[in-house]
């Protein structure tokens, strides 16, 4: 018979790997959106559907979709302002921030780009699943 102390903790476990497990839904990431001349950042939970990353906002309507089969480069950054090879972006909060953050960006066409901030307690997670889906490794971006 199985302790209830272990079903405790072997559910716990559950609900922490559950993004492994088949959810596939991080939270707590930002999408810069321009809006005209400004760029903005929005609240979105990433979704991993089978075929693509599915950006959803807070009511989890869809904000983006980037088609796995699409993704012509995917590029991490720990900085200030999104950082993609040798461009920077500045974020409207990098203005305001003293800290790094944690940037992934995606570009998916000519001039289809998504620049996300993402959390730091799930970004790696984040990476790995966007990894295993477009079949390649995301190139990191040092600060220069």
């Amino acid at each position: 018979m199985v302790s209830r102390v272990a079903l405790v903790g072997v559910v716990a476990i559950l609900f922490a790997v559950s993004p492994v497990l088949g959810q596939d839904v991080f939270k707590d990431a930002k999408l810069s959106v321009q809006k005209g001349d400004k760029s903005d950042q929005v609240d979105v939970a990433l979704r991993y559907d089978p075929a693509a990353l599915v950006l959803l906002d807070g009511k989890k309507a869809e904000v983006k979709k980037v088609t796995y089969k699409d993704v012509k480069s995917a590029e991490y950054s720990y900085a200030k302002s999104p950082r993609w090879k040798t461009a920077v972006f500045i974020s409207p909060l990098a203005l305001f921030s003293s800290g790094k953050k944690h940037w992934l960006m995606l570009q998916s066409g000519e001039s289809d780009f998504a620049v996300l901030q993402l959390d730091k307690g799930n970004y790696r997670m984040i990476i790995a699943e966007l990894e295993a889906n477009i079949g390649r490794k995301v190139e990191v971006v040092g600060e220069k």
